[in-house]
């Protein structure tokens, strides 16, 4: 077994403003709204001539009115949903200071930019500037004691994302609960403003094997978007596509696939094919491909999705990194190890750039890494990496998670092939026991850690014990086979 590492899942906040009413004001009001509309229907090149003429219209009320602000925060809202980062970035920057140059200091308005400027730094992997606003935004917010209302929500929504990302997820989960909080008791509140922390909260629980907690929150977020206008928008299939994760890290591959694909449908359609989103649902659908063993079907896909990546976001962001871990494991299913050393390599040396080499993502490259060195008898390099891996994933996810299990498989695999067999022995059954205690059955890795102890049991001449634990590997087999022909 190996671990798909998946990037840039969560679904976040961008603020957008519409001003109230006056007559004086009808011009901008009406391209505002318009582009508002736009938007929310994924019309992104109309959305945009709407907010430019918006934008005219405020300039002709005067060189620093409060709706120039509006307007720059909305247009760069709208590059930000379409990866432009480039381009919104100096819009933000000066909203800021026609901002400052209107109120004389920093308000909530400003606050509500700096939020938005720090998720497009998060898009562009600058974590710690996007940290960085984001407290700042929040610290303004509470030195003129402002009220816990939907753009506070945003904020803590987005501060909640990055520490996901850096595998903080003690610090992450109050964050998405207050916005929770914040987003049911707002008057007014739109659907995507309780589905973002809905699908942020889910994905906790996920990460945590919590995967009967995770799913009807999963399905509470999607119900809540199908009562929407505009259900079929880019965060639609970004919570689809976290859904469908959630079916793949329980085996239910056939419920995952329709997911993937109606994500990938609406992303290519709202966002066009060159999309970095649109990537993620490929490399998604990649990912599915390897576990179901349809690797005619996988090069082709992980590699249109890593150009795309590297396209847009340059070859050193960290969602670059996801999509060659990922190759890596699917050169390794193929036995062609040198390959998958190279991207696991590769995706190893970006992610501890980025992250450090104690973030979670970076830790289970590593083991993918070493389970290659295992298969070809580099034990001398495999054990360096697994031991520190596995103290930084019981850090992040707790002693007893799925992917804990998978670390002690592992080690099993290198002590049984070293000849160690008690050590091995010994990791074996730290795996079954973690897998035995979760609340769904990770076939796969049962399966698997099954098979690396029949084997240690035949070389030690325990025949009978072996027969025993193959007939449970077989039925487990039987099982996921049923599951997934079930539709």
């Amino acid at each position: 077994m190996s671990f798909p590492v998946r990037l840039f899942i969560l679904t976040m906040f961008i603020v957008s403003w519409v001003s109230p009413a006056f007559s004086q004001l009808s011009c901008w009001e009406a391209e505002s709204e318009a582009g508002h509309q736009a938007v929310s229907q994924g019309h992104y090149v109309e959305a945009q001539n709407y907010f430019l003429a918006a934008m005219i219209c405020a300039k002709q009320i005067g060189a620093n009115d409060p709706h120039i602000v509006t307007s720059l925060n909305n247009l760069a809202g709208l590059y930000l949903r379409e990866g432009r980062y480039s381009d919104g970035e100096p819009l933000y920057m000066e909203a800021l200071s026609i901002r400052k140059n209107i109120s004389g200091t920093e308000d909530t308005e400003s606050a509500t930019i700096l939020g938005n400027l720090g998720a497009l730094y998060f898009k562009e992997g600058k974590y710690s500037d996007a940290e960085s606003l984001y407290k700042s935004a929040l610290e303004i917010r509470a030195q003129l004691n402002a009220p816990e209302d939907a753009q506070e929500g945003a904020i803590l929504s987005n501060l909640g994302v990055l520490y996901y990302l850096l595998g903080k997820y003690s610090q992450a989960e109050p964050l998405f609960l207050s916005a929770l909080a914040i987003q049911e008791k707002a008057p007014g509140a739109e659907a995507m403003d309780l589905a973002t922390p809905l699908n942020n909260l889910a994905l906790i629980y996920r990460e945590r094997g919590g995967y009967s907690e995770a799913e009807p929150i999963f399905e509470r977020a999607i119900v809540t978007l199908e009562k929407s206008v505009a259900s079929q928008n880019p965060e639609m299939a970004t919570i689809l596509n976290n859904w469908a994760t959630l079916y793949e890290s329980e085996g239910k591959y056939s419920k995952a696939e329709p997911l993937y694909t109606r994500a990938l449908a609406i992303r290519e359609k709202l966002l066009g094919p060159n999309h970095p989103d649109v990537a993620a649902s490929l490399n998604s659908i990649a990912i599915l491909y390897v576990l179901q063993g349809k690797y005619s079907k996988v090069e082709s896909l992980a590699q249109r999705a890593l150009t795309i990546r590297e396209q847009s976001l340059g070859k050193e962001n960290t969602g670059v990194a996801e999509i060659l871990n990922n190759l890596g494991t699917f050169y390794k299913q193929k036995h062609e190890y040198l390959k998958a050393e190279q991207f696991y390599q590769r995706a190893e040396e970006i992610l501890e750039k980025n992250f450090g080499s104690d973030n979670l993502h970076a830790a289970r490259t590593r083991v993918n890494l070493a389970s290659v060195y295992v298969e070809e008898g580099k034990f001398d390099q495999a054990e360096p990496l697994l031991k520190p891996s596995l103290d930084s994933m019981q850090r992040s996810l707790g002693p007893i998670h799925p992917d804990v299990a998978q670390v002690y498989a592992t080690l099993a695999k290198l002590y049984l092939k070293r000849g160690a067999y008690d050590q091995s022995e010994s990791y074996c059954q730290d795996a079954l026991d973690i897998l035995g205690k979760t609340s769904q059955r990770n076939y796969p890795a049962l399966i698997a850690v099954l098979n690396t102890y029949v084997t240690l049991l035949l070389h030690t001449n325990r025949r009978a014990q072996a027969e025993l634990f193959q007939t449970k590997a077989m039925t487990y087999k039987a099982e996921f086979t049923e599951i997934n022909n079930a539709r």
